[in-house]
């Protein structure tokens, strides 16, 4: 009480008394701050001198007048600094300067005496070093103890002054923003005995050049930048928004210029801490996870709202946890994106390396089909988050490893890129797993894949081994020796002579009409053979609605289609792939000779789950046909000659996803004989699969069966339909699967069509 009652009358005075000069006020202000620490230590004896300790210790700093003093003191700094031209030190700072008043404050603050001192310290030193326009850091009596008191930071965990740790930290770090080269004032050398050896005092040397910064690097394992360690530390407070005020201060360091940068990154311990965290993130999860849990999930690094609730619908086993990782994942992606491109480049690396390499490859190629679905799942929704281009690469090179003959290795021994290769097969494997679940999961991660804005995995999973239309007929290496004749011919086999057949025949098909507007080979004829090839390879007899019904939904296809065309081309690019009207002018003679074709064990694998529609749970057949709806819509001349357009003719055992369709379609055809009552069976499945019931308007689930007229009929029809409930669910998804087959060939033979007659109509030059 008789404190501020002082500090009331002292603010009385000063007020009344006449101006004084500010180098006498702050002189006057600093002194009342020693002696307030004179006049409870001044005692001689030793009994007098723990006694007076004592009491010193029994106050918290709020009960005296420190804090108005310090406050006092950066007021008429700044005060000074604004009646000052730029960059003339004025006599409170050469004060501050030569007294080293920052060296006091950093003792008083470290040892907290009286109680709260460091808190007040930190104050003091933010608003020093964040509102004076100034640069203080070069001299030695403002960096030195900036160093120490950033040492002290985030040493006790979940402290009484972590706010005004990280507010200090950061500020520091917008300091060196704008003074990148004095970063290496923080920097210390570990010794072998594990001293902390500090940098030097000479401002001038720690400013050296870059070649002297490169000749210190030769051991980075013993270097250490103290502002990185204590920003770690106080990044996992329990505190978010103390937690987010330390990664924001470690994202202002690794932005800096590139030397300053990667003093912050390859020359600290900052990339082993991040993936040490990362993997102790990781390994607290739950061994067993819910895919679905895991893809419902929208985390990012800043935005930790999550509620948890008891009783939430989201809420499941592990959710603070898996948040918890995915969190500092995306935060580790930022940190990616705003470094320096060569620093990003090494933290990617890093986290690949000792993450994705080191802890991620072990659960994901377990035997265990709960450790593989989880680690699966959890993959797919990093290659979701991930957003930096360089920790993108190394994920696709994680999953889907350069092959010898590409141009872009990537550095790593055979070991490594042995177990890179036993992970492709073993995905690939997995598409085809006994578990369904796990087929699913695998082939999302495909999907997921062949989505990101990057063409590597479309690169390497398809278009390079279909570069050279080995698939062709007329490539030159489709040619056999005839045993009986010393010429060489090409070899028609009854495939072609089917491709041949059938190409006719869906021109016969055609209206008259039709093949009268003009040439067959003419854009719009080109166009109706493609769209009708996929509409009519399956019969009437075998679709659930009609082309001409409302509710075909052809037309919801081809505004689908559009939009998605339009998406994929203006995510592709940039990938510099040769345009789709290449095809005509590079005929197939010319390409380079293939004479064994493979179509890579991607395709292998898509064309079988292709054929296995039929058989498939239907959960499966609509992922398998989303990967194979966007290889359609991909604007690459051959994944469009092997996917879009059906009229390419093959060589023999080469597949398209038309021949593969055709086959389906025939088999539709053989096992509807052996369905009683399949029309209404399939319609009935139809109505099954949009919640429709029969009169198409009530929800299925609301309604229910045996609410209608002839319950025993229908529970019998019920029961006959789930007999072939994957049958007819398979012939659905086939049906839908042309109509949006015959959409995407319509919107980009139109395209190639509406681009070949502008050209063609532009005036040459």
């Amino acid at each position: 009480m008789f404190n501020k009652l002082s500090n009331i009358l002292q603010h009385a005075v000063e007020a009344l008394a006449p101006d004084t000069p500010i180098h006498e006020d702050f002189v006057y202000h600093w002194k009342s701050v020693t002696n307030f620490y004179i006049e409870n230590t001044d005692d001689k004896t030793p009994k007098g001198h723990y006694t007076a300790m004592s009491a010193l210790f029994s106050h918290h700093v709020t009960d005296c007048n420190i804090p108005s003093h310090l406050k006092q003191m950066v007021q008429l700094l700044l005060q000074e600094e604004e009646q000052r031209d730029a960059g003339d030190t004025g006599p409170c700072m050469e004060y501050l300067l030569q007294h080293k008043i920052l060296e006091t404050l950093y003792t008083l603050g470290k040892a907290d005496c009286p109680p709260g001192m460091k808190q007040q310290v930190l104050v003091f030193f933010k608003h020093i070093l964040g509102r004076v326009k100034q640069p203080l850091l070069p001299h030695i009596n403002v960096h030195r103890p900036v160093a120490k008191l950033v040492q002290i930071c985030g040493e006790v965990r979940a402290g009484p002054t972590e706010t005004e740790e990280v507010q200090f930290l950061c500020t520091v770090c917008a300091r060196l923003k704008r003074e990148p080269h004095l970063i290496h004032f923080f920097l210390s050398n570990c010794g072998a005995g594990g001293n902390t050896i500090q940098p030097s005092q000479n401002a001038a040397s720690a400013s050296s050049s870059s070649a002297a910064d490169h000749s210190q690097k030769t051991d980075t394992k013993n270097e250490r930048n103290d502002l990185v360690d204590s920003l770690l530390n106080l990044s996992k407070s329990e505190d978010s928004r103390v937690a987010v005020k330390a990664c924001e201060g470690l994202l202002l360091l690794v932005s800096m210029p590139y030397q300053a940068a990667r003093a912050t990154v390859e020359d600290t311990q900052l990339c082993p801490l991040l993936t040490s965290r990362l993997t102790s993130l990781f390994t607290s999860m739950p061994a067993s996870l819910d895919p679905s849990d895991v893809e419902s999930l929208t985390v990012k690094w800043g935005l930790d709202s999550h509620g948890y609730a008891y009783g939430d619908v989201g809420n499941f086993t592990g959710k603070r946890s898996v948040v918890s990782f995915l969190s500092w994942f995306d935060y580790c992606d930022t940190l990616i994106m705003e470094a320096h491109q060569s620093c990003g480049d090494y933290i990617a690396r890093s986290i690949s390396t000792n993450f994705f390499r080191t802890t991620l490859i072990g659960p994901i190629m377990q035997a265990d089909e709960k450790a593989a679905l989880t680690t699966t799942a959890i993959l797919t929704k990093l290659l979701t988050m991930v957003r930096s281009k360089q920790l993108l690469r190394e994920v696709i090179d994680f999953i889907i490893p350069p092959t010898p003959t590409d141009d872009d290795q990537v550095a790593g021994g055979e070991e490594t890129k042995q177990v890179d290769n036993k992970l492709l097969l073993r995905l690939f494997e997995r598409c085809d797993h006994i578990s369904d679940e796990i087929s699913i999961v695998t082939l999302r991660l495909f999907e997921t894949l062949l989505s990101k804005s990057n063409q590597i995995p479309l690169q390497r999973l398809v278009i390079d081994y279909l570069r050279k239309r080995g698939y062709h007929a007329k490539n030159p290496g489709n040619i056999v020796v005839q045993a009986e004749s010393e010429e060489l011919e090409w070899d028609l086999e009854p495939g072609l002579d089917q491709q041949a057949s059938r190409k006719s025949s869906m021109t016969e098909q055609l209206p008259l009409s039709e093949l009268k507007d003009g040439d067959s080979d003419s854009p719009k004829m080109m166009i109706q053979r493609a769209v009708h090839s996929f509409l009519s390879v399956l019969p009437d007899s075998a679709k659930s609605s009609q082309v001409q019904d409302d509710d075909s939904g052809y037309d919801s296809y081809l505004r689908e289609a559009h939009r998605s065309y339009k998406d994929i081309c203006n995510l592709c690019k940039d990938f510099e792939w040769p345009d789709v009207k290449s095809l005509k002018s590079e005929t197939p003679e010319r390409c380079p000779v293939v004479s064994e074709y493979d179509e890579g064990p991607f395709l292998t694998m898509l064309f079988g789950k292709i054929s296995r529609l039929l058989s498939q749970p239907y959960a499966v057949n609509l992922v398998v046909t989303s990967i194979a709806s966007r290889l359609t819509l991909l604007p690459h001349p051959n994944t469009h000659e092997l996917f879009a357009d059906p009229l390419t003719p093959l060589r023999p055992k080469a597949r398209s996803l038309f021949t593969v369709i055709q086959l389906l379609a025939e088999q539709v055809i053989q096992r509807i004989v052996h369905v009683n009552n399949f029309k209404s069976k399939l319609i009935t499945a139809r109505r099954n699969l949009t919640g429709l019931s029969d009169d198409e308007s009530t929800p299925a689930r609301s309604k229910g069966f045996h609410g209608s007229s002839g319950p025993g009929s229908m529970t019998s029809q019920m029961s006959d339909t789930n007999d072939h409930k994957t049958f007819l669910e398979g012939a659905i998804v086939l049906e839908e699967f042309c109509k949006e087959l015959a959409a995407i060939a319509f919107v980009k033979h139109h395209s190639d069509a509406t681009s070949s007659s502008s050209d063609n109509s532009a005036p040459s030059l």
